[in-house]
């Protein structure tokens, strides 16, 4: 591209960030906001992979809403502290650990990279224990399927749910109801064939049989849409 149309399309981002600017600004929620005390009171702790592909917005609303927390491969090791001061400090009930389809981590997790800066290396290296983990568990090989690393992706979720578990005081407010871990998958290229974008749930609180999902009446959609590519 040349310097030219670089700095059009600089132009034009930059023209494009003052009009969400304004938007946020004009259609504040003032009155919202000063009924909290102007503090934080976040309903959803919610962990998802920085992938632009994976906006926060999915979600809904985000002010004052979701305390979100975003890395490569969407990873609790990797911002444990970040994931703990939304459960414990802000009392979030619900936590959402949302991964996705073709996700560039879990590819580069499984390729060489040692050439990486180092602190890519830290992170990929993160992803890597935990797809190892996850192999572990669940007795998959990638290579028994052309849907591997997506089969991944969802082995990848399942696993950030059993490390968060195996934190005694998440565990103990899951057990006395009141935090729920909700794992889905954003089905980004349509690996499923119902269409591109729909989201998938995976696991909840730890029970990742599509067949119990189904029976979770009380998380509505939540349990319809529960859909795995990997059963064990």
């Amino acid at each position: 591209m040349s310097e030219i149309g670089v700095i059009s399309d600089l132009n034009k981002t930059i023209q494009d960030l003052n009009q969400s600017i304004m938007s946020f600004e004009q259609n504040f929620p003032l009155a919202q906001f000063s009924e909290g005390n102007f503090k934080q009171h976040p309903i959803i702790t919610l962990l998802t992979c920085s992938d632009s592909r994976m906006p926060v917005d999915i979600f809904g609303s985000l002010f004052n809403r979701i305390f979100c927390v975003e890395n490569i491969g969407n990873q609790v090791k990797s911002s444990e502290g970040s994931i703990l001061y939304g459960l414990f400090h802000l009392h979030t009930p619900l936590m959402i650990i949302a991964g996705h389809t073709d996700c560039g981590a879990i590819n580069a997790a499984g390729s060489n990279f040692a050439h990486e800066p180092e602190a890519i290396i830290n992170e990929l290296s993160v992803v890597k224990n935990s797809l190892e983990q996850a192999r572990q568990t669940s007795c998959f090989r990638v290579e028994d399927s052309p849907l591997g690393a997506s089969q991944l992706a969802e082995l990848n979720v399942d696993m950030q749910i059993n490390f968060l578990l195996a934190n005694n005081k998440i565990a103990q407010l899951v057990q006395e109801n009141h935090l729920t871990l909700l794992g889905v998958l954003a089905d980004l290229h349509n690996v499923h064939g119902n269409g591109y974008g729909k989201i998938y749930t995976l696991n909840v609180n730890g029970e990742h049989k599509t067949e119990v999902l189904k029976g979770y009446s009380h998380l509505g959609r939540f349990a319809d849409q529960a859909l795995r590519l990997t059963e064990y």
